[in-house]
């Protein structure tokens, strides 16, 4: 509510008895106090002129009056106002009516019938102006805002209580210096700095820059000048800015820092950090919320609704159209509006509880107001929250409501306020339980504390635990209250010199961690390891509470642990074998001496390079490791493989590498390198030994070939049927050797990468029959005969139609070797589609006795046969397997077989779909 206008009761006679200007706007005016007092709204209306007020019901209800009770004179409203609210009500008038502010609002107290007072927020506008433009007449609302307030203030309470808590919550303490020439460091940071800035303490010593690299750049010039203003005036520095984190994301913390000026000329700062990212979160929620709460309660910006229930026609007020994402025009006064509101327009959820606070309201009859909330789609398909506020204003001859009317509201960001009071409220509670919880946990774990603790005041013992009167033979910890710790010490001398020690980081409250050989009470020394920190001076004198610890076997254990490493080193460095470790990053962190041997470089020249892997192997053989490490992290293991390390003498040397995880660590590796050149060597002459023994094989077999076929055809002349025989024995033979010195010279060029292969178009289905028809005659020896069914016309792939063919020879002469007489093998083509890669596969299958299972793994190894006296029985050399799988790989194929015991054997081979 208003106050009284500067110069109400002065000025403006003549404006009294001039004619408005507008009548329509004066009949608007009363039409719409008519309108909120019927629907209940707590409405004030203030002539200017004569400074009667009207106040409806709804106003004094809120204060504790009947309706016949308070005035209807500004100076009632004045009478009501609290004394400290006047000036700014008054103010905030003035203002309104100056036309400084398009609105009035103000919040203040008033008081009630009781006495008691309550806040309100009052907010309204000009509604009615003189012919010379003055203002005459002002209405507006008021909103009862007392328990919004009392949250406001437990909220305020609530912050203070944590604010006081998170000095014991964990932070970073530090020590913050400027010398006169511009450096800065950090004399002490606790370890709490490398989670917040993720830097180690003793990088910041010297050098502060690397932290100052943390902070955000928007936040850096800001902070500088604070801390600049803090050394000039020596005051208090407060900060709020926030670090990148290396993730990218960032967090917001609040530094507070007491400045102190050294001898020296440099300042230093004594301070602590400590991450406030969720208040700034919730602040900023917060902030979001009030201002769009601000902006819809902006000048009772209500909908309006004037519906005929009995017809669903109506009017609708353009601020209830644009709530829910509507121009004004598209549904005012049109029934669909209506009976859409109903059928898809209201939440499912709130459809009944709506419906039945409508009938009761309906049935009722006694002048009360209908008041719901519910949630409502928007144009967009949203929800959101509406709060309905009305009354029936028309019912016909029988009773029935015929005509409603009132105002909707949307309450959305007060529902999501509503919904953070209750959910900040609820923290609040847990931080209260936390608290005294800490407390009782606190007792708890110094009683538990697998460590003595002890707090001291002026060197005298003012609790102690059980552990620490176990620890030095007390027979229990109340024995120890009042004992003076000098006890500990081996003398006055020894006492001193441990006060020296530790004297000066307890003065700049920095933590205290030693190693020092004491005593217990009956006089047996021991090793401790003693930690320690300074009490609040406010509440000991030189207080310090202390934890120690018997360190005397963890030491012995530690010699014997630094021993056993050192034997192990010399193990390692003993190896034949190059052994290297290191980490994710790809650096090493340590090689035995047969590694820095092999790669001819010092250890520590290895140990120091961070890209020593391209000082030591190719680009070809960094990428093999690094797929090898690939596949270590994704299947845990990977076989070994060979690289080739460049040796600073100018040659290279061939090593064998076996790489695995450093055990129990999935960061860390381990690589085995042996030097295999003596192995490349011998692999080498033994190539080029078969090379020249198969090509010096070849003529003279060729030729006792051919002469062993003359005699055994008979040409030559009628031989005896004895030397027959024979000369067909040798015949046979002398083909076999041959077919074996092929053989060998095709494995010789596939091992070596000489046998060069052609990429070229090539229909399977002519192939194939080719194929089979290049074989018939071999088959028809064996009684076996060769079938050929294609599910497909034609089908291209890219290979060496040649190499396909001798592919094609070995699949269907094994078939036919292994098939018993009289049997027919299968020879088919088919089409396969696998995640939208098509492929063809040909699909070799015998009747045979199938592969056993302890030779499956076996048979693509050179030389090996499933049964040697089966083979020579039907011929073959044990290369012809090998040989197919590497010329179909060759060709980009894959190669693979199915078998059964007794039921056969069936070898495919696939290649991708060529598209011409």
């Amino acid at each position: 509510m208003p106050s009284r206008p500067p110069d109400a009761g002065t000025t403006g006679s003549s404006d009294a008895a001039s004619p408005l200007v507008q009548t329509g706007e004066r009949a608007a005016g009363s039409s719409l106090r008519a309108l909120l007092e019927a629907i209940g709204d707590s409405l004030w209306d203030w002539n200017l002129i004569t400074n009667e007020t009207f106040f409806s019901r709804s106003y004094k209800k809120i204060l504790g009056y009947a309706e016949h009770e308070l005035g209807h004179h500004i100076d009632d409203w004045l009478s009501h106002v609290h004394p400290d609210d006047v000036g700014h009500a008054m103010e905030a008038t003035r203002q309104h009516l100056e036309g400084q502010t398009p609105d009035y609002e103000d919040e203040h107290r008033m008081r009630c019938r009781d006495g008691s007072w309550k806040w309100v927020r009052s907010r309204g506008a000009v509604v009615e102006r003189n012919a010379s433009g003055q203002p005459v007449r002002m209405m507006g609302l008021i909103t009862d805002i007392t328990q919004n307030r009392q949250l406001t203030d437990q909220l305020k309470e609530s912050h203070t209580l944590l604010s006081n808590f998170s000095r014991y919550l964990p932070g970073v303490f530090y020590q913050f210096q400027r010398f006169p020439d511009g450096r800065f460091c950090f004399p002490y940071a606790s370890q709490a700095v490398v989670d917040v800035f993720g830097i180690q303490p003793e990088q910041l010593r010297e050098d502060a820059s690397a932290l100052f690299s943390k902070i955000h750049p928007d936040d850096l010039p800001a902070m500088v000048n604070g801390v600049r203003v803090s050394a000039m005036e020596l005051s208090q520095w407060h900060h709020e800015y926030r670090v990148l984190q290396h993730d990218a994301t960032v967090r917001w913390y609040v530094g507070n820092a007491i400045p102190e000026r050294m001898i020296d000329g440099s300042i230093l700062w004594h301070g602590f950090l400590s991450d406030i990212t969720e208040r700034k979160q919730a602040e900023e929620r917060a902030y979001k919320a009030e201002q769009q709460i601000r902006l819809i309660l902006k000048a009772s910006n209500q909908g309006l609704y004037d519906v005929n229930i009995l017809t669903g026609e109506g009017q609708y007020s353009p601020e209830y159209a644009k709530m829910l994402g509507y121009d004004a025009d598209e549904f005012a006064g049109q029934p669909e509006f209506w009976n859409n509101f109903w059928k898809s327009g209201i939440h499912p959820d709130d459809v009944p509880r709506l419906k039945t606070a409508l009938r009761n309201h309906i049935k009722a009859k006694d002048g009360s107001d209908y008041q719901a909330e519910f949630r409502q789609k928007t144009k967009s398909g949203e929800w959101i929250w509406i709060m309905s506020r009305g009354r029936i204003v028309e019912r016909d001859s029988q009773g029935r409501a015929v005509r409603m009317q009132g105002t909707h509201i949307d309450i959305t960001e007060r529902k999501v306020s509503e919904e953070m009071l209750r959910v900040n409220q609820e923290l609040l509670q847990a931080s209260k339980d936390r608290y005294k919880l800490l407390a009782r946990e606190l007792d708890i774990l110094i009683n538990n504390a697998p460590v003595g603790i002890m707090f001291v005041s002026d060197g005298v013992i003012i609790r102690a635990n059980k552990v620490l009167a176990d620890l030095c033979r007390f027979d229990d910890a109340q024995a120890m209250i009042g004992k003076k710790t000098t006890f500990l010490y081996a003398d006055e001398t020894d006492y001193e010199a441990f006060g020296a020690q530790v004297i000066p980081q307890l003065q700049r409250d920095e933590p205290v961690e030693i190693e020092w050989r004491v005593k217990r009470i009956d006089g047996e020394p021991f090793l401790a390891r003693i930690a320690g920190r300074a009490l609040p001076p406010e509440n000991y004198v030189r207080g310090t509470v202390w934890m120690l610890e018997d360190i005397t076997d963890q030491r012995r254990t530690m010699d014997a642990l630094k021993q056993s490493e050192q034997r192990l080193q010399r193990l390692i460095n003993s190896s034949l074998i190059g052994i290297a470790q290191g980490g994710e990053n790809g650096q090493l962190n340590d090689v035995n001496d047969v590694f820095a041997q092999l790669c001819g470089h010092a250890r520590e020249h290895l140990l120091s390079r961070q890209r020593v892997w391209e000082l030591l192997l190719s680009e070809a053989d960094i990428l093999v490791c690094r797929q090898a490490y690939a596949e270590l992290l994704s299947a845990g293991t990977t076989a070994p493989f060979e690289v080739t390390l460049k040796h600073p003498g100018g040659h290279d040397i061939p090593i064998l590498v076996g790489l695995s995880h450093l055990e129990n660590s999935r960061s860390e590796w381990v690589v085995f390198a042996m030097d295999i050149s003596e192995r490349h060597r011998i692999n080498q002459l033994k190539s080029e030994f078969i090379s020249v023994v198969s090509h010096e094989l070849r003529t003279p077999l060729t030729s006792i070939r051919g002469s062993l076929g003359i005699l055994d055809s008979g040409i030559a002349g009628v031989l005896p049927e004895k030397v027959g025989q024979l000369i067909k024995i040798a015949h046979n033979n002398s083909l076999r050797l041959i077919d074996l010195v092929n053989d060998i010279l095709d494995m010789d060029k596939l091992v070596s990468g000489k046998m060069r292969f052609k990429s070229e178009p090539v229909d399977l289905v002519s192939l194939v029959a080719n194929a089979i028809e290049a074989n018939q005659a071999y088959a028809q020896t064996l009684k076996v005969s060769l079938r050929f069914v294609a599910s497909t016309e034609i089908a291209w792939v890219l290979a060496d139609s040649d190499r396909l063919m001798q592919v094609m020879a070995n699949l269907l002469s094994n078939a036919a070797k292994f098939s018993p007489e009289g049997e027919v093998v299968d020879i088919e083509i088919t089409g396969i589609s696998r995640d939208e890669h098509r492929s063809y596969r040909i699909t070799v299958s015998d009747k045979g006795p199938g592969i056993p299972p302890e030779f499956q793994s076996h048979l693509y190894e050179p030389f090996t046969q499933a049964d040697g006296t089966d083979t020579r029985r039907r011929g073959g050399t044990g290369l012809g397997l090998p040989i197919t799988k590497t010329l179909v790989e060759k060709m980009n194929g894959q190669l693979g077989f199915t078998t059964g015991s007794g039921s056969g054997t069936q070898f495919w081979c696939e290649f991708v779909v060529f598209t011409q």
